[in-house]
């Protein structure tokens, strides 16, 4: 029923042994690392973790350390992301030029958390990082090509600085980094990589790219909202999005349009960018994913209810949208559905529905749900509460394909 992809993940531990954070590292379709374009990887990474898995699962509200090429300083990518759980490593030889600097400057005063890796301890310390330590938070030293007899330089090289100890291999090397002052440890002795299956659902990309540009001409929001209820997958990921993030979007939301005026043009393009740059429409298949159908479906079924029922509510129709795709986080991201909602900025009405089934909204959904399980006695049991005439079943019957 879904498409599932990959990625890797390796523990970072504390000097008690103790789970700090986790170093995530991308993977292309087949499970290789190789990638040619750094920003592409990055953009495919975060929106895997924001929007597919989400961040709960993927780090258990852990830090999330990231490598990153500098080249991704001079897009908005970082902008989509909450930046407190997430650390961005930068490689030592990194070449800021005068646009990159400002922008590191910025976003660190703005609150995200950098590393740098890969530095050399075999040619000498002084004066080489100095341009970029004032941005830098967390320094990854390789215990594999480093020298003990050089640690208590290192450690007051980057006083002040959180010292990460990579490529811990035995537990020799744990302990002398430990006492020397290093405070966080990766690599074989702490955990291998292991990778991690998420379930895909990808929008198509002109799709997104017509919801961008819309942005950037400067259409109305309510117009562009209007258009999201043309493209269920990009909202299934917003959705995805939102929960990761923890936006300031305040109650009550009882549709997509209304999370999408609240979130604001700003937010929205970054997030939608992000997606650009993951190319995720190169990626989907010919054709609807069998969890879009069943997307799809089950709105259909929903909507069609609402019509039977002879209601001119517009309002019922968008919270009935909001409520099939909530109701499909489930099993794409591997939380039940209370759980998944308590990230979510929606109207208690719709929650009690989706949960509860109560009110007209979750009866509606009761009998989608119903008719999906070709359970007969529901049906005609919600049927019969929601008012529906016996000669409409075969139409909303006609439309499950599952």
């Amino acid at each position: 029923m879904k498409t599932t992809h990959t990625f890797a993940r390796q523990p970072i531990l504390d000097t008690e042994k103790n789970i700090y954070g986790y170093e995530f590292y991308y993977r292309n379709n087949v499970g290789e690392s190789g990638f040619e374009n750094a920003r592409a990887a990055t953009a495919s990474l975060l929106v895997a973790l924001l929007n597919q898995i989400g961040l709960q699962k993927a780090s258990e509200n852990r830090p999330l350390f990231i490598n990153i090429d500098s080249s991704v300083l001079l897009t908005d990518l970082l902008l989509a992301v909450p930046p407190k759980l997430f650390v961005f490593a930068l490689p030592a030889d990194a070449q800021l030029g005068t646009r990159e600097a400002e922008v590191l400057r910025k976003l660190h005063h703005s609150g995200y958390r950098f590393a740098l890796e890969n530095i050399d301890t075999q040619q000498g310390l002084t004066g080489v990082y100095d341009v970029l330590l004032p941005f830098i938070d967390f320094i990854k030293i390789d215990a594999s090509a480093t020298d003990n007899d050089l640690l208590p330089k290192i450690v007051d090289r980057f006083k002040g600085k959180q010292l990460v100890a990579e490529r811990v291999e035995i537990d020799d090397v744990f302990d002398a980094y430990r006492e020397s002052g290093f405070r966080y440890f990766q690599g074989f002795a702490c955990g291998a990589p292991v990778l991690m299956e998420y379930n895909r659902v990808d929008p198509k990309h002109m799709g997104v790219v017509k919801i961008y540009n819309m942005l950037l001409d400067g259409t109305p929001m309510d117009q562009i909202a209007k258009e999201m209820r043309n493209h269920n997958e990009l909202s299934m990921q917003l959705l995805q999005y939102l929960h990761s993030h923890s936006l300031n979007n305040p109650f009550p939301n009882r549709s997509i349009e209304e999370i999408i005026v609240k979130m604001g043009t700003e937010q929205l393009k970054h997030w939608l960018s992000l997606i650009i740059f993951a190319k995720s429409g190169q990626t989907i298949q010919e054709g609807k994913s069998p969890l879009s159908k069943l997307m799809e479906q089950r709105i259909d079924v929903m909507h069609c209810t609402i019509s039977c029922m002879q209601s001119e509510d517009e309002q019922l129709f968008d919270s009935a949208r909001l409520m099939a795709l909530i109701s499909l986080m489930e099993p794409v991201l591997g939380l039940p559905l209370k759980a998944a909602l308590s990230g979510l900025p929606v109207d208690n009405h719709i929650e009690d529905a989706l949960l509860l089934h109560s009110g007209r909204l979750g009866k509606i959904f009761g009998l989608a749900l119903a008719l999906e399980k070709d359970d007969a006695a529901s049906v005609r049991l919600l049927m019969d509460e929601l008012g529906l005439e016996p000669e409409i079943l075969p139409t909303l019957k006609n439309m499950i394909k599952m």
